[in-house]
C-alpha cells in the first residue's frame, strides 16, 4: 500500500495511542509516535517541513491531559516550518475545547471509530487549512482567549474586536483587588478557607515535586515537596527557633557552646550552616540528612498550627541542593508522616485549650512543691526546662535556652502547671 505521508501523533497515554496508530496506519499513513513534549520536539524537526518532510499533519490528544498538549502545541508552533502543518485535536466530551484559543482546529471526539478518525484526518489535508499557527495565541495569553470564549458564548452573534478583548483583559489584569498569582504558581489561597493539612495531603497524594510556601504576617515557611515526601524546610519568623543549629544540638551532633563557637566565626563564601559543618568535618552528609529531616518535622508541624494566612504552590523540575544531599543519603519524611504529627499537635493544644502557655508567659516555680518529688519523678527534658523557670525566662527564652521548640516547653508547664509544680506569674494591677 502506498504511504500518503506521516502523522505526528502526540499521546502521554500508550496505551490508547495504539489503536488508533493502527487505524492510521491501516489507511495508510505513517505514524511517528511521541508520548512526551521533548520526544513531539524532536521528531517534528527530524521529520516535519525543517527536516526530511514526511510529517504532513499533527495529530494531539487533548482529553487526557489539557495542560500538557497545550504545551505541546505551543512548542511545536516554534518549530521552522511546523506552524504551517495542519492540526487535529483528540477531545472528551465532557472537554470539547481544552486548548483556550485553539478552537480554530478541527477535532474529534473521545471515543471514536477508525474510520471517524481517518475522515477528520483526510478532511484537514484535502481542504484549507490555517495550520497549527491558528493556536499559537492559546498560551501566549491564557486570559485573553478565556475571557473571548466567554464573550463568544455570553453573547452569541456579536463581534468583538481584538482590541476591545485586550482592553477588558488589561482592565482585570491592572485590578489591584484581584489576586494574581505570580509567574509559576499554580495554586494559591487562603488559611482559613482552605485548610493546610489538606492541602498537603492533596500535594502528597499526587506526588507534585516543588515548593509550598505557607505566609502569615511577618512570618514564612517552605516545604520542599518530592514524590510524596517533604525533603527540606524553611523557616522565617520570631518566636519560634526554627533554625538549623537547635536541631543539631537537640539531636546530640553538637554542644550548645560548640556550635555557638563555630557560629562565631564569618564564612567568606555564605555557604549554609549545614553545608559549613559538613565541609569543617564536624558532621557527616548522613548526619546533615537526619538533621534536615528533624528540622522538617518541626516546622511542618509548626505550619500546621496557622490559622490564618497565605498559601501558594510552585512546581519544579529539580530539588534544592540541601534536598538533593537528604535524597542521596536516604533520608525521608514522608508528607503522611508529618500530617501524623502536626495533627497529634493540634490535638494537644485543643486539650490544652485556654489554659496552653503562650510564648511570652513567665511562671514561677513551687520550690516546696517540687521538693516534695523523688529525684527520678520527671524525666531529663522536664527537668531541663523546671530549672530555668525563675520568674524571669518567658517561654520562648527556655525554648532558645533548651534548644526545644516552644510548643515542647508549653507542653511541659502545661503539666507542671496542672501539677502545682509551677504558676503562671501575673503583672500586678495598679490601682
Amino acid at each position: 500500500m502506498a504511504t500518503a505521508g506521516g502523522i505526528l501523533y502526540y499521546d502521554p497515554n500508550r496505551t490508547t495511542a495504539k489503536l488508533a496508530t493502527a487505524g492510521l496506519r491501516l489507511a495508510g499513513f505513517q505514524v511517528f509516535n511521541a508520548h512526551t513534549q521533548e520526544e513531539a520536539e524532536v521528531l517534528c524537526r527530524a521529520h516535519g517541513p525543517s527536516g526530511d518532510g514526511v510529517i504532513i499533519a499533527l495529530l494531539l490528544d487533548a482529553a487526557a491531559d489539557p495542560a500538557a498538549s497545550a504545551s505541546v502545541l505551543k512548542a511545536l508552533v516554534q518549530v521552522p516550518g511546523a506552524a504551517s502543518l495542519p492540526g487535529i485535536l483528540l477531545v472528551s466530551r465532557s472537554n470539547p475545547t481544552p486548548i483556550p484559543g485553539a478552537e480554530g482546529l478541527p477535532s474529534i471526539r473521545r471515543p471514536f471509530s477508525t474510520p471517524a478518525l481517518v475522515k477528520v484526518v483526510q478532511e484537514s489535508l484535502e481542504g484549507e487549512h490555517p495550520g497549527i499557527a491558528v493556536a499559537q495565541t492559546a498560551e501566549d495569553d491564557l486570559a485573553t482567549a478565556r475571557l473571548r470564549r466567554v464573550l463568544e458564548e455570553s453573547f452569541p452573534g456579536q463581534e468583538f474586536s481584538e482590541q476591545l478583548v485586550e482592553r477588558f483583559a488589561q482592565a482585570l489584569r491592572e485590578d489591584e483587588e484581584l489576586p494574581m498569582p505570580p509567574e509559576g504558581v499554580c495554586i494559591r489561597g487562603i488559611l482559613g478557607v482552605a485548610r493546610l493539612d489538606s492541602v498537603l495531603e492533596m500535594l502528597g497524594n499526587a506526588k507534585y515535586r516543588g515548593v509550598l510556601t505557607v505566609e502569615k504576617e511577618d512570618a514564612w515557611g517552605k516545604l520542599h515537596l518530592d514524590q510524596g515526601r517533604i525533603r527540606l524546610a524553611e523557616y522565617k519568623g520570631l518566636g519560634e527557633d526554627l533554625k538549623l543549629g537547635r536541631f543539631v544540638v537537640e539531636g546530640g551532633f553538637l554542644r550548645d557552646e560548640e556550635l555557638e563557637a563555630f557560629i562565631v566565626g564569618k564564612d567568606p563564601e555564605q555557604r549554609p550552616l549545614g553545608v559549613r559543618l559538613v565541609d569543617g568535618g564536624l558532621i557527616s552528609s548522613a548526619d546533615l540528612a537526619q538533621i534536615l529531616i528533624d528540622q522538617a518535622r518541626a516546622v511542618t508541624c509548626h505550619l500546621l498550627t496557622w490559622k490564618t494566612g497565605m498559601f501558594s504552590f510552585r512546581p519544579q523540575g529539580e530539588l534544592d541542593s540541601m534536598a538533593t544531599t537528604a535524597a542521596q543519603q536516604r533520608a525521608e519524611l514522608l508528607v503522611d508522616e508529618a500530617l501524623l504529627d502536626g495533627l497529634r499537635r493540634l490535638d494537644e493544644q485543643a486539650m490544652m485549650g485556654v489554659h496552653m502557655p503562650h510564648q511570652d508567659d513567665v511562671f514561677l516555680r513551687i520550690d516546696e512543691q517540687v521538693a516534695k518529688l523523688t529525684r527520678d519523678a520527671l524525666p531529663r527534658d522536664e527537668l531541663a526546662v523546671l530549672e530555668l523557670v525563675n520568674g524571669r525566662n518567658s517561654v520562648k527564652e527556655i525554648a532558645r535556652k533548651t534548644r526545644t521548640g516552644t510548643f515542647a516547653v508549653s507542653r511541659v508547664l502545661y503539666r507542671h502547671a496542672k501539677a502545682n509544680l509551677v504558676r503562671k506569674r501575673v503583672t500586678p494591677v495598679v490601682v
